[in-house]
């Protein structure tokens, strides 16, 4: 947004204000200032001529000569213009100026004949784009005036980032940041001017309707006759143009103008085509609809339209329609000031796809009370222009949800405590008085009334109160202070510490990957697969409807990253610790946890070897961490992406932990068909509240100790854990501990049978073994494991 300096002195004295400083304060204390450009430098030694004569150039059909009073001499100028006209004031750059384009202008010889100057359009002197014909001057100066007396040349424009103002919709016009000019410069606000409309009192009501008076929260109205041919002024063309909006008819201007320093849209109607009187309604359907700009446009349904008894004429807070925009000939206007709901102006922006000036201030949430001091305003800068202008209504203003202002009491002693520094109590009333705040002090106690046009989206609380004060203190005027405060030791985070050992061991023991995805399903991804789930918690405002429910299990994130992994890698591991949410129906309370999920995948191993490196991997990690070990039972979980033979379910003394599978072939080979995965997913919460066991240490034995592998034929209908139970029953002094070394189910094994590999260590603490020990231990172990059906393979 740019903002003229010329503009703010209407309202704010700066006079030996250093202007970068200014801009640097404001910066500090209110918002952004991205460039500050210095206009009218370069436009030097321009005055008032006074074409006394037009004769045609001899040599060129287009160039004519004219004789021009300069002030202190008639110089001949070469001009292709074509509205030069004898009698006429024009701008006259004298040989040794400057304009726009041209930093030196000297005698030139144009078609043959010398010319001593030149005449300019309003674009050679940077205030228009209008290079069309020469710039024609209003009123009676004397030739030889410098041309910057008499427009507004000589200007500073700022450009304040858009962003930083988001929660100041005061802002958006001049007279608000002229407001926070003054109160960082300790500088008087001069009010602004305002017609009293005391004149349309005793006139009519127009009719107006508000039907949706959640989007319309007021909607105020005049009607204005008897205007003539217009012109707007110079200087308000200038600073429109300086500003970023080009000068389009005095009317238009006008309304421009007011949004510019007051930060209130308007519109002004021709009256005829609003005589059956205005109703404020949404569409209830798509609606073709053409705007001022000439484009047609579909209106989709809810969006509020400006209307007459028939039709629309305009798209609320967005932009006028072109059927009843105000032209050469209107003399009758209807004069809209209104405010309309922040966020469904925004939506509707959004969903036609035209943002405007209006749209932008008023999608910022502006403040209801301002509509009338609008048309107040419109009127005595119409009232300039033109002082016979006539009342045809009485004002007529429909607040359908008043805004009303905010009252916040605060101590002193809650400030200073705050910023931690003392702060006069004067000076802190002084700045939110400065501020527009009105402030009662009772004692130590400050009542505050926050203004309407600060508590639209700004001002709410204490702490509001506390960063207005001191931010236009100064926050490098506040001392730093160490904070006085007793220091206590973090709180212990046994969560945090077991989440940092279960990585650790995953990616440096087993290297597997860490990865991070969104808490929600991709439903697109799950539907691709094949996957199906069953969330039952739902966010009420997703970004799309394929992301629109939270997560109760990790394994359909990781297999999208397998997806994407198996592209580039053969065979690689993935982790995650993460949230789920668990929930009977939408409805009931939601249970959230986290879990751990562990993806295995490969084009190189099989589906059993990545079962059984997930079932190592967890083992492991437990073993590490709590000293405990698992127990495997058959799968019970209903998730379909689980194998119904390759699984198994994961508790610890009977709770219920998680599970392991072999991904389903149905949804593995909608990944991918050459790709083995196998996934773990175990209750990471449940794993925390595990009691870790105590750590049992034994003298290890100063003799050498014997390493024994006995593979044996196991029934397939027994598990594991039935199989350790019943190795583990076997008792023998010489018998040190055993582990399990490999499975094979192929070849050369009688039918029902697999062959299973454990690795015995025995020894003794009083002796070396001699092979006779060896011996008897063997055959008193193989006796016992053919007893209870376990014979040797």
């Amino acid at each position: 947004m740019k903002i003229s300096l010329n503009w703010l002195k209407d309202y704010v004295d700066l006079d030996g204000i250093d202007i970068k400083k200014l801009w640097y304060r404001f910066t500090m204390s209110a918002a952004e200032v991205e460039e500050i450009e210095f206009m009218g430098q370069d436009i030097q030694n321009v005055v008032v001529g006074k074409v006394l004569s037009v004769v045609p150039h001899p040599e060129s059909k287009k160039l004519r000569i004219a004789k021009v009073d300069s002030g202190d001499e008639i110089l001949q100028i070469v001009c292709g213009a074509p509205n030069i006209a004898e009698g006429i004031l024009v701008p006259l750059a004298k040989i040794g100026g400057s304009v726009k384009k041209l930093p030196n202008l000297e005698k030139v010889k144009l078609a043959g004949v010398e010319s001593f100057g030149m005449l300019c359009s309003a674009q050679e002197l940077g205030i228009s784009d209008d290079h069309s014909g020469l710039l024609i001057l209003d009123g009676n100066h004397a030739p030889g005036t410098d041309i910057k007396s008499i427009i507004d040349i000589d200007d500073v424009i700022v450009e304040i980032d858009n962003k930083s103002l988001t929660n100041r919709p005061d802002l958006w016009g001049h007279y608000g940041i002229a407001r926070e000019i003054a109160a960082i410069c300790s500088k008087k606000l001069k009010p602004m001017q305002l017609d009293s409309l005391e004149a349309a009192k005793d006139k009519p009501k127009l009719d107006i309707t508000v039907e949706d008076t959640e989007k319309c929260l007021r909607y105020s109205g005049l009607k204005i006759d008897g205007i003539k041919k217009l012109e707007t002024p110079m200087n308000m063309k200038v600073r429109l143009f300086y500003c970023g909006m080009r000068s389009i008819s005095p009317l238009v201007d006008l309304t421009n103008y007011l949004m510019l320093e007051m930060g209130q849209p308007m519109h002004a109607f021709d009256s005829s085509q609003v005589e059956s009187g205005i109703v404020v309604r949404t569409t209830k359907e798509a609606t073709a609809f053409k705007t001022l700009d000439g484009s047609e446009r579909m209106l989709p349904e809810d969006v509020l339209l400006i209307c007459n008894k028939e039709k629309p004429v305009a798209i609320a807070g967005i932009m006028g329609g072109e059927n009843s925009e105000i032209h050469d000939k209107t003399a009758s206007i209807l004069l809209e000031s209104a405010t309309f709901e922040g966020s469904s102006t925004r939506k509707s922006s959004t969903r036609i796809g035209l943002r405007t000036e209006a749209s932008s201030r008023f999608e910022k949430m502006l403040d209801p009370n301002m509509t009338v001091a609008a048309i107040q305003r419109f009127v005595k800068l119409l009232k300039d222009i033109q002082p016979d202008v006539q009342f045809a209504s009485a004002l007529t203003d429909i607040y359908c949800n008043k805004l009303e202002p905010i009252d916040i009491e605060i101590t002193k002693a809650y400030i200073d405590r705050y910023i931690g520094n003392t702060l006069d109590m004067e000076k802190m009333v002084d700045i939110l008085r400065s501020l527009d705040f009105k402030v009662d002090v009772d004692n130590d106690t400050l009542n505050i009334k926050v203004s309407t046009f600060r508590a639209t989206k700004d001002i709410t609380m204490k702490v509001d109160i506390i960063e207005e004060i001191t931010r236009v203190y100064g926050y490098d005027n506040i001392q730093p202070q160490t904070l006085d405060t007793a220091l206590k030791p973090l709180q212990y985070n046994e969560g945090r510490l077991t989440d940092h050992k279960i990585k650790e061991l995953l990616s440096e023991r087993f290297g597997a990957s860490e990865v991070n995805s969104y808490i929600w399903y991709d439903n697109a991804f799950n539907s691709r697969a094949g996957i199906e789930t069953n969330g039952q918690v739902k966010i009420l405002n997703p970004q799309s409807q394929d992301s629109n429910t939270l997560r109760d299990s990790m394994v359909p994130g990781m297999l999208a990253f397998a997806e994407k992994n198996e592209r580039a890698y053969d065979n690689f591991s993935l982790f995650e610790i993460g949230s789920v949410f668990k929930a009977t129906s939408p409805k009931d309370k939601c249970e959230q946890h986290k879990n751990i999920c562990v993806l295995a995948a490969s084009k190189i191993k099989s589906e059993d070897e990545l079962f059984y490196d997930l079932k190592g991997m967890i083992t492991f990690t437990l073993k590490a961490i709590k000293n405990t070990r698992l127990d495997f039972a058959p799968c019970t979980s209903e998730y379909n992406w689980v194998h119904p033979l390759k699984s198994v379910d994961i508790s610890h003394n009977g709770n219920l932990m998680g599970y392991i599978t072999i991904v389903h072939p149905l949804i593995k080979n909608n990944i991918s068909k050459k790709l083995n995965i196998a996934v773990l997913e175990i209750n990471r919460d449940a794993l925390q509240a595990i009691n870790s066991e105590v750590i049992k240490y034994r003298e290890p034995s100063k003799f050498p100790e014997v390493v024994l592998d006995y593979s044996f034929l196991v029934d397939n209908g027994i598990t594991f854990d039935k199989l350790k139970e019943d190795i583990s029953a076997y008792k023998s002094d010489l018998l040190n501990g055993f582990e399990f070394v490999t499975i094979y189910t192929g070849k050369g094994l009688p039918e029902g049978k697999k062959s299973v590999t454990f690795r015995f260590v025995i020894g003794s603490n009083e002796k070396t073994l001699s092979s006779d020990d060896i011996n008897a231990f063997s055959e008193s172990f193989i006796d016992y494991m053919r007893a209870v059906d376990y014979p040797l393979r």
